[in-house]
């Protein structure tokens, strides 16, 4: 074998050599790359929600209305609030794409039917044959609010979310309003399956709709553990 024939031959493994070596590297180099791309699982979708309500603060003790008016005086009880329950009909709505490799997604939290009562003894002073679920606090509305998810791991979800609420009321023939109720909520889901733990704040105004009348003002803060599904 002569020396062109060696220089060639040389040249030919040298040059194979880098481009196999390159073509691994690049090959390795794609495929750390895509281990350390996460998919974006947080998604937008429906949720059902139900579970049991429960009295907070005054709302769980008897709440009385003294209306110190000069020609009629009047005195309104409104007794203490015991368990209930709530079904709630809601959506999550993301806004733009997933942060910090997809575990963080910010959006909307929009429970467009929130569903509950409250229940309460009758009140001893009345003589009607009134039923005692005429006496329970029943309540309808909805809730607005920033939302923050975090995926800590798998299909595990972590759902933050502050709304603000508006209710309408019904109790022993009084209806009630509320726009300025607050809420304060956890959800841990995996998968379709959720748990939420929900803190509501805020009153009731039982007047009646009627701005003449005096206001009739409660309390009806309540802590809710609610199962369901997202969808």
């Amino acid at each position: 074998m002569n020396r062109k024939t060696v220089v060639l031959t040389s040249l030919f493994l040298l040059s194979g050599g880098m481009v196999f070596s390159q073509t691994q590297g690049q090959t390795q180099s794609g495929q750390h790359t895509a281990s350390f791309s996460k998919p974006n699982v947080i998604r937008s979708g429906f949720y059902l929600k139900l579970g049991p309500v429960i009295p907070m603060g005054t709302f769980a003790t008897d709440q009385i209305i003294i209306d110190r008016l000069p020609n009629n005086p009047d005195t309104t009880n409104f007794y203490a609030a015991g368990i209930g329950g709530n079904l709630g009909l809601g959506y999550l709505i993301y806004i733009g794409p997933g942060v910090a490799n997809n575990h963080l997604r910010f959006g909307i939290d929009a429970c467009f039917l929130d569903g509950w009562f409250a229940t309460s003894k009758p009140d001893p002073n009345t003589t009607s044959n009134k039923k005692q679920s005429n006496y329970w606090y029943y309540f309808f509305g909805q809730k607005f609010g920033p939302l923050i998810t975090i995926n800590p791991v798998d299909r595990l979800m972590i759902d933050l979310s502050y709304k603000l609420n508006f209710n309408i009321s019904w109790r022993n023939n009084d209806w009630g309003y509320n726009i300025t109720g607050q809420e304060v909520m956890m959800n841990l889901r995996y998968r379709l399956i959720l748990v939420g733990f929900h803190y509501t704040f805020g009153t009731m105004n039982y007047n009646d709709f009627d701005k003449s009348r005096p206001v009739h003002e409660i309390d009806i803060s309540t802590f809710r553990i609610l199962l369901g599904f997202k969808f």
